[in-house]
């Protein structure tokens, strides 16, 4: 019998990993199949007897890094099934409530990586906006499902207020710090805030099919820019004379003049586009996200990997989910309900993945 190539057990380890992700990440615990999750518990321990007999005393590190993911995973997986146990004992809860929850968990964790524990004065007022909008869209959810869903709903509800207390509290805090510090300081900052509008353009708009960019992102990422020129041109009135301050003006102004004509140009083209069309382009950007997810994470040593990029990840995934659930209100389609379950899941697991790879780097 011809031994397994690392290739080959590459692969089936990938292929249990996305089994998983499409049968139970995000997916409400009470609803799901304990045979399947034994199965890929079993095809797990394959993989991990197959690549602990190809060690075989060396230390390769591919299959040491293969095995280290693959006993994380099965450890995972363990723990869901003790998991899906006590939520059938528990009895079940219905699709929509463990949605709204799980949308919950996805505001949370956006929130988490942009803002907790971050540099106040640097942080993006427009996104922690939308967060806070979002936080409330979720609230409103579940207001309307407590009464018939009181037990699953309640609490996390109660957990929904309190977040959205702190995300507020915290756009009072993130406004004053930005308006600390000496004029040079000030309008050292705004010309930082203003450098991660044209990194979000970078990663979201150059480039990309003008089919599947959000017009409010943009919308948003303007009115950021024209925030820190309003501050900048506050402060040359007020005595600040620096001619780094007055070209920076320049450059927002430049920006800000280019990117309204992208707008322009996104709303053009997506008005040429039907609905069907719009949410089959979307579907092939959460695809393209999802492959680069597999080459530069799957099967990985999670303590070797770029938080930025997985962060991007869950950002894109977050941009594409957005507009899929623009289509489901004004015009549900078959296709895109399906795809937008996907990227749900998805950007679900890739917050998990998130905390993971953040755990492994302190560990190691």
């Amino acid at each position: 019998m011809s031994r397994t190539t690392f290739k080959e057990l590459k692969e089936r380890a990938d292929s249990i990993y996305q089994r998983y992700d499409a049968h139970f990440a995000g997916k409400a615990r009470a609803t799901r199949d304990l045979e399947l999750l034994d199965t890929l518990l079993a095809d797990l321990e394959g993989v991990i007897e197959e690549g602990t007999s190809q060690i075989n005393g060396s230390r390769d590190p591919a299959i040491v890094s293969l095995l280290e993911m693959a006993r994380d995973n099965q450890q995972v997986y363990r723990d869901e099934r003790q998991a899906i146990v006590e939520a059938k004992e528990a009895g079940p809860i219905s699709e929509e409530a463990a949605r709204v929850i799980a949308d919950a968990n996805l505001v949370f964790g956006q929130y988490r990586r942009h803002f907790a524990g971050k540099d106040r004065r640097t942080r993006d007022m427009g996104l922690l906006m939308e967060i806070i909008t979002d936080l409330e869209e979720v609230r409103a959810r579940m207001k309307a499902l407590v009464k018939s869903h009181r037990a699953e709903i309640e609490p996390n509800l109660q957990i929904v207020e309190d977040n959205l207390r702190m995300y507020r509290n915290e756009a009072h805090q993130v406004e004053a710090a930005q308006t600390q510090g000496t004029p040079q300081e000030q309008a050292d900052l705004l010309a930082t805030l203003a450098n991660e509008q044209f990194s979000l353009y970078r990663d979201h708009f150059a480039g990309k099919s003008r089919l599947t960019r959000r017009e409010g992102l943009l919308e948003r990422m303007i009115e950021q820019l024209k925030r820190a020129r309003v501050g900048m041109q506050r402060l040359k009135k007020r005595g600040l004379r620096s001619q780094a301050n007055e070209r920076n003006v320049g450059i927002i102004t430049d920006n800000v003049k280019l990117y309204t004509g992208e707008l322009a140009a996104i709303k053009e083209a997506r008005a040429e586009l039907t609905t069907e069309q719009i949410a089959g382009s979307l579907g092939a950007a959460a695809n393209e996200v999802m492959a680069e997810y597999r080459e530069h994470f799957a099967g990985q040593n999670r303590a070797t990997r770029d938080l930025a990029k997985l962060s991007l990840m869950c950002d894109q995934l977050a941009e594409i989910g957005r507009q899929m659930h623009a289509i489901e209100v004004k015009s549900p389609l078959e296709m895109n309900a399906k795809n937008l379950d996907i990227v749900s899941d998805t950007r679900t697991m890739y917050e998990r993945e998130y905390r993971e790879v953040e755990k492994a780097k302190v560990g190691a």
